[in-house]
């Protein structure tokens, strides 16, 4: 599965997803991601059901790279206690050269992180989404930067 393919499987995506911990092991060429997913029903009226959020994992395997770029220093990035993300496809920001170099069975997807106003790029074979806990109402929003 790719990253793309996870995402469209959860209800909003990756969008808005609140990331408390980003680790890579280069040994295993694994990139976990832990991080709360938004899971909640964008239609309906009521908050438990609207902004539900769910605790799991991103576990990506056959690591091929992680790019992280540096936080916009307009943005007020330090004071930030999580960060949120959304998936798109920004391989226009790299090489095309690494891009492409990419093996056949790799995938490529790009995560915006608000409050760097920047991009983490990755190129793997797989990944997964495990789940941590139970979905809960999150009451309070990380602060977008400025």
């Amino acid at each position: 599965m790719t990253l793309e393919e996870l995402e469209n499987v959860l209800p909003n995506g990756l969008h808005d997803a609140r990331v408390s911990r980003i680790a890579i092991d280069y040994e295993k060429r694994q990139l976990a991601i832990d991080l709360e997913v938004w899971v909640g029903e964008t239609g309906s009226d009521a908050d438990e059901l609207r902004e539900a959020y769910r605790p799991g994992q991103v576990l990506i395997h056959g690591l091929v790279f992680a790019v992280l770029e540096p936080p916009d220093p307009r943005y007020n990035f330090s004071n930030s206690a999580a960060l949120t993300i959304d998936g798109c496809d920004m391989r226009k920001n790299l090489s095309a050269e690494l891009t492409s170099s990419l093996p056949a069975d790799a995938f490529f997807r790009s995560l915006w992180v608000n409050q760097w106003n920047a991009f983490i790029h990755i190129g793997a074979r797989n990944v997964e989404l495990v789940w941590t806990g139970n979905s809960s109402v999150r009451r309070e929003k990380p602060e977008a930067s400025s």
